[in-house]
């Protein structure tokens, strides 16, 4: 049976073994981290995301509300879809109107179930 004191000397010895093994750890990966390729990565990510908001800006505010005064677009773009699969009141969605079939708004669309594509 080991003695007390072969197994605090086990423990302190694990101990500073943990110790170099950890700084190894953080060396490798500081490495890594640091190359050029990772750096550059991170800095395209950051301009995408950039990149992405204003091009939406761009897009909603500027470009959509002159498209939107063309004669043939009845009412507003952000209200355009197309149904692609009718829900099961698709036919019975105007009671006074008999004749009057289909979807009014986006959200009533999806509210009976439908499968709609929004291009506006």
């Amino acid at each position: 049976m080991p003695r007390l004191e072969d197994a605090e000397q086990t423990l302190l010895s694990s101990g500073s073994n943990l110790k170099q093994r950890t700084r190894n750890a953080w060396d490798s990966f500081s490495d890594f981290a640091l190359r050029d390729n990772v750096l550059e990565v991170a800095v395209g990510l950051i301009l995408a995301a950039a990149f992405t908001t204003v091009t939406t800006s761009f897009v909603s505010d500027i470009l959509l509300p002159p498209i939107s005064l063309l004669p043939f677009f009845a009412r507003n773009l952000e209200e355009k879809f197309a149904v692609l699969k009718p829900g099961p009141n698709y036919h019975s969605h105007s009671p006074s109107d008999p004749h009057n079939k289909g979807y009014n708004t986006p959200k009533q669309a999806k509210e009976d179930g439908a499968v709609i594509m929004n291009y506006g």
